[in-house]
């Protein structure tokens, strides 16, 4: 038996509403070394995070022996092993050793409530439920003859992550939030169009088709630039807090120093723009953006309409679960 979510631990996120039923790309592959655990703040709630057997696990960051936090412990044998008695864990959550009785039989609720989760695309990848996690690959963008090394950066940002996804739909702040970036060929004045299909929401400029943006719910984005895809991951934290994941996927060169060096151009163009955005979008009220919050929507809003009914038709409260 696994938990999966319970109830007593909803009070450690102010918030912990998701798109039910979908992967939430949470952190990057690089930060969950091989043999040691890591804690994380995501989704409202105190994670942990280790690789075991080759496929990564994800864990409330709490033993159930003692409530102590997992992340200070350390990886045996693909378990996590608790720093304070040395109680060991596998990747389901089950206990596979109790040292302070080991000719005993281990008790069935020594049972740490876990996420399913994937290391697909170079990110972690956490499952939301209720339902079990559907077979095949994590869905992603298709990036094929395209490389982003060297461009990656993280930027931990002071808002929801609605808020976040939404910047990034946000056309009629082009001109003056990047007046002297990518912004500073727009005039105010727009025709913004947008499409749906699924989980994909893509918004462009209707005298601009070539040059559009792609949300693929619920927190993975890019933008087409010429031939350069930028490329977003926005993680959720808490109600005030998100972290971005940014890339720049580029065909000019995919491998060797020269691709690095390409992809640190792109890492230095794109922290500016974003760091453009963080000065306004840091302003917002936490908590998650609504459908009906008291804002005035106008027609250039159109993606960030699509994005908050896709969002709230979908959405639930993280729920126990078995299997």
């Amino acid at each position: 038996m696994v938990l999966y979510l319970d109830c007593d631990i909803l009070s450690q996120g102010l918030n912990v509403n998701v798109v039910l039923d979908r992967w939430y790309a949470i952190l990057s592959s690089d930060e969950v070394p091989a043999n040691k655990p890591i804690a994380a703040r995501r989704l409202g709630l105190d994670l942990v995070a280790w690789r075991s057997a080759g496929q990564v696990a994800l864990a409330v960051d709490r033993c159930p022996h003692r409530d102590v936090r997992l992340s200070p412990g350390r990886v045996v044998d693909g378990t996590i092993e608790c720093p304070f008695h040395g109680f060991r864990y596998d990747g389901a959550g089950a206990c596979t050793a109790v040292p302070a009785q080991p000719d005993r039989p281990i008790p069935g609720s020594l049972v740490l409530r876990t996420l399913p989760a994937r290391d697909e695309h170079g990110f972690i990848w956490a499952w939301t439920g209720p339902s079990a996690p559907p077979p095949g690959p994590v869905p992603f963008f298709d990036f094929a003859g395209f490389g982003w090394a060297g461009s990656q950066f993280i930027e931990p940002v002071r808002c929801h992550y609605t808020r976040g996804v939404e910047n990034q739909l946000d056309f009629p702040h082009l001109p003056f939030v990047h007046r002297n970036s990518i912004g500073r060929s727009l005039p105010p004045a727009m025709d913004v169009v947008t499409e749906q299909e699924g989980d994909v929401i893509r918004g462009f400029l209707a005298n601009q088709p070539d040059g559009f943006l792609e949300l693929l719910g619920p927190n993975v984005w890019r933008l087409r630039l010429g031939p350069t895809w930028g490329f977003l991951v926005m993680a959720p934290v808490d109600d005030e807090q998100m972290v971005y994941y940014s890339r720049a996927y580029q065909p000019y060169v995919t491998r060797g120093p020269v691709a690095w060096l390409v992809g640190l151009a792109n890492r230095w163009a794109n922290r500016f723009v974003l760091r453009q955005d963080l000065a306004v979008a840091q302003t917002h009220p936490p908590g998650p953006s609504r459908l009906r919050a008291g804002e005035v929507l106008i027609a250039a809003d159109g993606p960030i309409i699509a994005y908050r009914r896709w969002r709230e038709e979908r959405s639930g409260p993280l729920l126990p679960r078995e299997t």
